[in-house]
């Protein structure tokens, strides 16, 4: 493939809507997203790389939305991790304020829930 039918490819999958499939593919590969309010001002996209990339996960898609009277900017960033919990503590230690998040539940859930089930049953003896 040349690169001029590259960047025609590139243009042409940026400006149509994804499928059906490809939504389910992008969807299936993310495990979490983190939305967070950063000031204008304050936004740098390496940082906000950085933080994640720190929290051993990778950056799938990050999103920017522009509040009110755009001084204000909302940042979705979705996550290839299921456990987002050191990724929110990074944030918030950086000043970043966390409006929402989400994890899918999984493996992760699992091995607290029996780790919470090992020390009650302990606690009972």
């Amino acid at each position: 493939m040349s690169a001029q039918e590259f960047i025609k490819n590139q243009v042409e999958n940026f400006t149509l809507p994804l499928s059906k499939e490809q939504f389910v593919q992008l969807s299936e590969m993310e495990n979490s997203l983190i939305i967070i309010e950063v000031p204008f001002k304050d936004y740098m996209l390496t940082e906000i790389a950085r933080i994640v990339e720190n929290n051993n996960a990778h950056v799938l898609s990050l999103t920017v939305l522009p509040v009110g009277d755009d001084s204000t900017l909302l940042v979705s960033v979705k996550l290839d991790i299921p456990d987002i919990t050191a990724a929110l503590r990074s944030f918030e230690r950086f000043g970043y304020k966390v409006v929402y998040s989400f994890t899918k539940k999984g493996e992760i859930d699992d091995i607290r829930r029996e780790r919470i089930d090992e020390l009650l049953y302990y606690l009972n003896m």
